[in-house]
């Protein structure tokens, strides 16, 4: 009898238990059930600057910001020059000299060649000419066509690399070249503009005396960028002469007669004509 009543016990006891667990397992589910959440809206995330800022320039660079630019021509010396015009353009609210190129082709991109001629004499005085150890100015290269073909076979309207060389007339009349210059490639071959290309030209025989002098009829430098991988018009700024020692030359533009002077001098010389008439005529008399 003992037995029977043990068993009814633990049987009674089983049946609790599972009948706990099937309610412990309702309500886990229950819990689970998925529940529609609404996402808040986050704040807007701004694009990046398509541009780095433009450098800051030396209170003595020629910056183009007076819109003066009598000092620099295109060059078209050769068969491989490119054709185009100068003009002062704003960037982003930054005046720089921009060549514009009106013959650079799909048939001629990898031989053209854009020269920019720069006559230092019309921004320096001929004292200063000795003291010219080295040049520096900024250039960037914007695209207007779609050649450049990328790696992934898309064909892309990007400046693509920006490089080249310049050269010299010193004292002895030979011609004497500059260091090359070449970009970055940061974001030559991502935008349409690039960034500034930083260049510094060096006499490579100042020390030895190869160099600017009073005796140089025609004192310039010319710019060159070679080796074009798309169709691009070329922009320079910030053009500053420096000593040996690293100091920036102060410019010294030579200004045009203004309407009111070249007036002036044309009447006192008509005048100085006219007292000498009447003399010659008094004395014949």
């Amino acid at each position: 009898m003992k037995k029977i009543i043990f068993c009814l016990l633990l049987s009674a006891l089983f049946l609790t238990g599972c009948g706990q667990n099937s309610s412990s397992e309702n309500i886990s589910s229950s819990e689970n059930i998925p529940v529609e959440v609404t996402q808040t809206e986050t704040e807007e995330t701004l694009p990046l600057p398509t541009h780095a800022a433009f450098p800051e320039a030396d209170p003595n660079a020629v910056t183009f910001d007076d819109e003066i630019f009598s000092f620099a021509s295109v060059v078209n010396d050769d068969d491989t020059a490119a054709e185009g015009e100068l003009s002062v353009e704003s960037v982003d609210g930054n005046k720089m000299l921009k060549f514009t190129d009106t013959s650079t082709n799909i048939d001629n991109l990898d031989t053209a060649v854009q020269k920019i001629r720069i006559s230092v004499g019309q921004l320096l005085r001929p004292d200063q000419l000795e003291s010219v150890y080295s040049i520096t100015f900024d250039c960037y290269a914007e695209a207007k066509s779609d050649l450049f073909l990328s790696d992934d076979g898309i064909y892309r309207t990007v400046a693509g690399w920006i490089g080249g060389g310049g050269g010299t007339i010193c004292a002895d009349g030979n011609w004497y070249s500059f260091s090359d210059f070449s970009g970055s490639g940061i974001n030559e071959y991502d935008l349409e503009r690039s960034d500034a290309c930083h260049v510094e030209f060096k006499f490579l025989l100042a020390e030895s005396g190869k160099k600017w002098d009073s005796t140089v009829d025609d004192v310039n430098f010319s710019i060159m960028r070679w080796g074009m991988q798309n169709i691009s018009d070329f922009y320079i700024d910030n053009i500053t002469f420096y000593d040996i020692e690293g100091n920036a030359i102060p410019l010294n533009p030579s200004e045009p007669e203004s309407d009111t002077e070249s007036s002036e001098e044309t009447l006192q010389e008509s005048t100085s004509e006219t007292e000498i008439q009447n003399t010659e005529t008094e004395a014949m008399s």
